[in-house]
């Protein structure tokens, strides 16, 4: 059994390639109920935003666990996107798992010690477990992980300051001039949109508007920020009345268009449009940047503003970084573990195999004493590998007892039982 990571992400992906690559909760739960269904994957998650998308998967074999999830995302998407490149990460055993637990407390954000990150990762294990994909190794595995999160956030001070992509866009907006006084359309009602709002009123704007496709979301969000709610079909006319725009949805097309922009800046005499997108894929079109008085940034441009109060929380990397070993080791132990159970089954059936082959060979002798044969041998067996089973169990986590699972299968010619699911091989 190999635990294996196949991803992209801000760092090794440009934007298009990781919009290109980007999954809706839907496409994500299609896809991975596929996956599990492929012989050598046995459990699946997948975790995408706007700066990742990264494939966690348990299987008899890392390479054939590669290209499974490239073929299920060859047909999802009419491409092969995770073919061999600079753009991909390939990791594996205790390389994931640090991987993933550096996701978790954000350290392999855009923003260090992005407050969202933990919730988009609680997201995508809740969405595995609803599917089915996720069993007893990714249970495990994303549990630690988020609980390294809460470690980071609740022991240190990562998450201080610019901590957040939409706290980030607000601080990148400002760059251009101050928010209060001006109007402030935020497209979409997700949690970039609701913190993007927070930190909107914070800065006392002469009006928020909230664009949703779901009105009803929008007007709650508004109704908190003093603002106001408008559905898709009103976009031109709060494009027409905005100064600043933040787009953060997870639809599946472009909301606002190129020509939607021209008609819009047609009305507004001339008068500015700051248009910042965060979402991948994106909410607007990019060639509306070429648009006479159209200010866009996308999502990427969060790097020129995350620089401010980065020093404080990179001096809190240490701190995380140990509370990140501290897991890594809890989670290796527990890995180690999971290897003694198919090997004291398989000892057990080992020895039960021999037990009845020897009374099959009693088969002529009268019942009663085939019986007492059968209490005996059964009696027999289990007084003899009662210590070897505690031994087996209670050192697996260790170097030593690692050795002696490795023994015992060489000693006895040991074959993994029939495996479900939630039982891995050892080889």
């Amino acid at each position: 059994m190999e635990l294996l990571l196949v991803g992209v992400n801000h760092r090794t992906a440009t934007l298009e390639e990781r919009e290109a690559l980007a999954l809706r909760e839907e496409e994500a739960r299609t896809l991975l109920a596929g996956l599990t269904g492929r012989g050598h994957v046995s459990e699946a998650l997948v975790l995408s935003t706007c700066n990742r998308t990264e494939f966690y998967a348990v299987a008899d074999t890392a390479d054939a666990a590669d290209e499974h999830i490239r073929q299920a995302v060859r047909e999802a998407r009419q491409g092969d996107l995770l073919r061999p490149g600079p753009q991909r990460y390939v990791l594996t055993g205790a390389a994931a798992v640090q991987h993933l637990f550096r996701v978790a407390c954000g350290l392999d954000s855009m923003v260090l010690g992005d407050v969202q990150i933990l919730g988009q990762v609680k997201d995508a294990y809740a969405c595995a477990r609803h599917v089915g994909s996720a069993g007893v190794v990714l249970d495990r595995l994303f549990e630690t992980a988020l609980r390294a999160g809460k470690r980071a956030r609740r022991e240190t001070s990562i998450g201080a300051g610019t901590v957040s992509m939409a706290s980030a866009a607000i601080e990148l907006a400002e760059l251009h001039g101050t928010l209060q006084g001006r109007r402030v359309l935020v497209i979409g009602a997700g949690e970039t949109a609701r913190l993007a709002v927070r930190h909107v009123a914070e800065r006392d704007p002469a009006a928020i508007v909230i664009a949703n496709r779901d009105v009803g979301r929008a007007a709650a969000l508004a109704e908190g920020a003093g603002g106001r709610a408008t559905g898709l079909d009103g976009l031109g006319d709060a494009l027409a009345d905005a100064d600043v725009v933040v787009s953060a949805t997870r639809a599946p097309m472009t909301l606002v268009t190129v020509e939607l922009v021209r008609q819009v800046m047609e009305r507004r005499s001339g008068r500015p449009l700051l248009m910042i997108d965060l979402a991948v894929p994106r909410d607007i079109e990019p060639e509306a940047r070429h648009v006479p008085g159209i200010t866009l940034h996308a999502v990427d441009s969060i790097q020129a503003v995350v620089g401010e109060g980065r020093g404080q929380r990179a001096g809190q990397v240490p701190l995380v970084e140990q509370i990140i070993e501290d897991e890594c080791a809890r989670f290796d132990a527990w890995w180690r573990g999971l290897e003694a159970t198919p090997v004291v089954v398989a000892l057990r059936d080992h020895f039960e195999r021999v037990r009845l082959e020897e009374l099959e060979r009693m088969r002529h002798l009268p019942a009663d004493e085939r019986e007492r044969a059968d209490r005996l041998t059964r009696a027999l067996i289990n007084r003899l590998l009662h210590v070897p089973t505690l031994r087996l169990k209670s050192d697996a986590a260790s170097d030593e007892g690692h050795r002696r699972l490795v023994a015992a299968r060489e000693l006895f010619a040991l074959t993994a039982p029939e495996r479900t699911r939630t039982q891995p091989r050892v080889e």
